[in-house]
C-alpha cells in the first residue's frame, strides 16, 4: 500500500515518519509511481534531516563506528584527542558520506579524496591551515597529504587502537571487512595472545612476526598483518607519524616506520601512498559491501543469499555512472524486497 511505501522511504532516509507531503503523495496513490518516487528520494536525500536521521546511524552500523568508544585514550601520549577533538572526528566520517551522497558523487571518494570535510578543531588536528568555525565543510588538500577518504581519517585510525598504541591486525581485519568486502574468518579458539609479548622490548612488526610463527595464526595473519603495517604511519589517535616507540620498566625501544608491505598474493606497496592507491583501485568490492550494508539497514536485518540479486543489480547500475551515490539508494527504493518485503525494524 502507497502510505506503508512512504512510511518506509521516510524510516529509512530520515528515521522519522511521512511528512505531510509523502502522506499526501501515498494518499493520491501517486508515491508508486517511479518517477515520482526518484523525486522524493532526492528531496529527502536533500533534506537537513538526512544527516541525523539516517547517516549517524547507517555509518555506525556500516563501519562498525562503536569501536570509537572501547577504550580510553591515554592523555599523556595523546593529549590532543580529547572528547572535543574524538567528536569531530567521529563527525567526519558521517559528513563526508553525506557529502558524497548529497552532491551525488562517486562513492570512491571514501576511499581516496582530494578533499576533507572538517571544521577548524580537527583541520587544526591533521595540520590544515585557513579553517576556521565549528561548520564541516569541504576543504581541498594537496596530493602528497595522508588524509582524504576513509583511510586517512583519524577515527577510522583510533578504532584500530587500545587508547595508547596502535593495533595493525584490527586496522588490517577493518579495512579487509569494510572496504575490501573480504572479512577474514574469525580468529581460532586457542589462539595466543599477541600481550603475552608485552614484556618485552620489540618493534611492532617484532612482536607480529613471533606471533605468525604459530602455524594456526599465520594463514590469516598473511592477509591482515600487511595491511596494518601499512597503516602504521598513523598513531592510535590518528596523528601521523614517522617514529614509534615502546616502553617497558624504564626501558625504551625506538623505530624508524617501515610502512612497506605486500598484499597476500597481490601487489606490493612500499608507503601508506602506494598502499592507499591500491585500496582506492577496489572500486567495485568497495561498492559491493556498501550496497550490502545499505540493503541491511533499508531491510532492518542482514542481507541473505536472497538480496544477491538486488545487491549485484545496485552495484551494476552504480558502476555505469562512475559508482555515483544515489544510485543504490534508487536502485534499491525501487526494488520489490524494499516495496512489499516485511521489515524487522
Amino acid at each position: 500500500p502507497p502510505m506503508e511505501l512512504a512510511s518506509r522511504l521516510s524510516f529509512f532516509l530520515q528515521g522519522a515518519p511521512p511528512d505531510p507531503t509523502l502522506r499526501d503523495l501515498a494518499q493520491q496513490g501517486s508515491l508508486i509511481d517511479p518517477e515520482i518516487l526518484v523525486a522524493q528520494t532526492n528531496r529527502l536525500l536533500n533534506d537537513p534531516d538526512f544527516l541525523p536521521g539516517f547517516v549517524d546511524p547507517f555509518a555506525h552500523q556500516w563501519l562498525d563506528m562503536e569501536r570509537l568508544d572501547f577504550f580510553e585514550f591515554d592523555h599523556r601520549r595523546h593529549p590532543d584527542f580529547d572528547k572535543s577533538t574524538k567528536a569531530a572526528a567521529r563527525r567526519e566520517v558521517s559528513e563526508s558520506i553525506s557529502h558524497v551522497i548529497r552532491q551525488n558523487l562517486s562513492l570512491t571518494n571514501l576511499l581516496h579524496a582530494d578533499y576533507v570535510v572538517v571544521n577548524s578543531l580537527l583541520a587544526n588536528y591533521y595540520g590544515i591551515d585557513g579553517v576556521k568555525g565549528d561548520e564541516f565543510r569541504p576543504v581541498g588538500i594537496p596530493g602528497n597529504s595522508p588524509r582524504g577518504g576513509l583511510p586517512g581519517m583519524a577515527a577510522i585510525h583510533a578504532m584500530g587502537s587500545n587508547g595508547v598504541e596502535t593495533n595493525p591486525v584490527e586496522r588490517g581485519v577493518w579495512v579487509l571487512r569494510k572496504l575490501f568486502n573480504n572479512p577474514p574468518p574469525p580468529a581460532p579458539a586457542n589462539v595466543p595472545q599477541i600481550t603475552r609479548l608485552s614484556d618485552q622490548l620489540l618493534t611492532t612488526r617484532e612482536r607480529l612476526a613471533i606471533h605468525q610463527e604459530e602455524a594456526q595464526c599465520a594463514s590469516c595473519h598473511r592477509k591482515i598483518d600487511p595491511i596494518g603495517f601499512g597503516l602504521e604511519n598513523f598513531d592510535a589517535a590518528g596523528r601521523w607519524r614517522t617514529k614509534d616507540h615502546y616502553e617497558h620498566r624504564n626501558q625504551r625501544k625506538s623505530w624508524t616506520i617501515d610502512a612497506s608491505g605486500k598484499f597476500h598474493n597481490g601487489p606490493a606497496f612500499a608507503d601508506f601512498f602506494e598502499l592507499r592507491n591500491q585500496i582506492g583501485s577496489r572500486k567495485e568490492d568497495f561498492a559491493m559491501g556498501f550496497a550490502e550494508a545499505l540493503v541491511s539497514y533499508a531491510l532492518g536485518r542482514p542481507a541473505g543469499f536472497s538480496d544477491r540479486e538486488l545487491i549485484k543489480q545496485m552495484v551494476e547500475r552504480a558502476k555505469k555512472k562512475d559508482y555515483r551515490a544515489r544510485e543504490f539508494f534508487h536502485v534499491l527504493i525501487q526494488s520489490s524486497a524494499f516495496q512489499s518485503k516485511p521489515r524487522n525494524r
